[in-house]
């Protein structure tokens, strides 16, 4: 749908605000971020690095990641720890998502998997 039959936000006092249009809600979404700074991530964020395992591990990256995909290829759950935030994935399944910023993911597992995380 265009983005231009939408209405913008708007502040109490009638000032647009930072936002974007997200074409999968079809509506328009503040940027919201911390310590005076706006944070926006764009679909279509770079993939940065790709691994496989089939044990526990903590991946720790040199910068801030943003987002992570884990595909479970193997016959019994696994978990996967962000900023605290712990996600079970079942055999067969897969999980994607955007986190606030983080520098490492612990999985623990016991069979095989597939991970990627994004810049």
């Amino acid at each position: 749908m265009p983005y231009n039959d939408k209405k913008i936000i708007r502040d109490v006092d009638r000032w647009p605000i930072p936002q974007y249009f997200n074409e999968i809600t079809n509506q328009y979404e503040p940027i919201k971020g911390r310590d005076g700074a706006n944070s926006f991530i764009q679909l279509g964020t770079i993939a940065q690095e790709a691994w496989e395992g089939s044990s526990n591990i903590t991946k720790t990256f040199p910068g801030n990641r943003f987002g992570f995909s884990i595909m479970n290829d193997g016959t019994a759950d696994l978990t996967f720890t962000i900023n605290g935030n712990t996600r079970t994935v079942k055999p067969g399944e897969g999980y994607n998502a955007l986190f606030p910023a983080f520098t490492s993911v612990t999985i623990a597992a016991s069979s095989a998997y597939r991970a990627e995380v994004l810049e």
